[in-house]
């Protein structure tokens, strides 16, 4: 007899409470995502050392995981961000898993109301659309900044000879179905009165961190403000990949300005690619950075022990 192996892994979906709201993260899969260039600023010594303390992936690749979430306000569900969706393999194949996992959370996508869209790059907006081009969230309502709508659906940079000719190309598909329905704001706006809003810019120029509170507690959704759990917290001056931030420094500033407010505001941390479901908190240490402690996964829900 042969026994059969699987192969699998039971993610799929997790909740959390901030007040009154329930967040259910959604995970859509994961890049594997190589450690050469993730940090152009970054001495490779260092780099080294915290790989062996914190016991990350030796080798030259590790996953870096995308983690929409989805608020439950009470009388709206709210998504932040869309994942990579099944549209595209620029990425590799190892996400698409958005609507699959929701459905299993108990939440149909035709149920979303809003899209919150941090930015607009691939692995956050092509989850937007079916492979067919269809609406995945038929009666949602896409909030985009300003400045990252103009920047990424800029048709004249489908001419380009870089990576922005086909990631504009498949974000114009992506927010086709949506045209009668985006919302356009600047990073400071108030979404609702739960929701508020300020710039995470640099990453994109119009990447945005959306903030929500209930009942005395916050938590900010902060899309590509970071991409690492150990290593932007740790080094919030390194910045970002060079080829794809739009202005890497602007991004690293952003980082630590978020990074301070969250901190000084006891704001519920989310990072979008930080490991599954993204969620915990941000201390400040006796130098001045910061360490990120993830939510321990539990099967129990609005457990506290105080």
């Amino acid at each position: 007899m042969t026994a059969k192996q699987r192969k699998v892994q039971n993610a799929g979906w997790y909740r959390f409470n901030i007040g009154a709201l329930e967040c259910t993260t959604i995970w859509d899969g994961y890049i594997h995502h190589g450690y050469e260039g993730l940090f152009p600023n970054a001495d490779p010594a260092e780099l080294a050392r915290l790989k062996q303390e914190y016991r990350l992936p030796k080798g030259e690749f590790f996953p870096m995981d995308l983690n929409p979430v989805v608020v439950n306000t009470g009388d709206r569900l709210i998504l932040i961000d869309a994942g990579m969706g099944r549209t595209s393999q620029l990425f590799g194949d190892t996400m698409g898993h958005t609507v699959d996992n929701m459905r299993a959370s108990g939440i149909e996508p035709d149920e979303i109301d809003m899209v919150l869209m941090t930015h607009l790059h691939p692995d956050h907006s092509f989850g937007l659309i079916h492979p067919d081009g269809t609406a995945v969230y038929r009666n949602a309502d896409l909030y985009v900044t300003k400045a990252d709508w103009e920047e990424w659906t800029d048709e004249a940079s489908l001419k380009r000879n870089d990576f922005r000719a086909p990631w504009t190309e498949g974000t114009l598909a992506a927010v086709a179905p949506y045209r009668d329905r985006v919302k356009l704001f600047d990073p400071g706006d108030t979404i609702l009165p739960v929701v508020s809003t300020m710039s995470g810019a640099g990453h994109s120029l119009g990447q945005c961190a959306y903030i929500f509170e209930s009942e005395g507690e916050k938590v900010v959704f902060t899309g590509d403000v970071a991409h690492h759990a150990v290593f932007d917290p740790i080094h919030p001056e390194w910045f970002f990949h060079n080829d794809y931030d739009s202005d890497p420094q602007m991004g690293a500033d952003a980082k630590a300005a978020i990074f301070a407010r969250v901190v000084d505001e006891n704001i519920r941390y989310h990072g979008y690619h930080f490991p599954y479901p993204g969620i915990g908190d941000l201390e400040r240490v006796a130098d001045g950075t910061y360490r990120f402690h993830g939510d321990a996964v539990t099967p129990r829900l609005g457990y506290s022990v105080d």
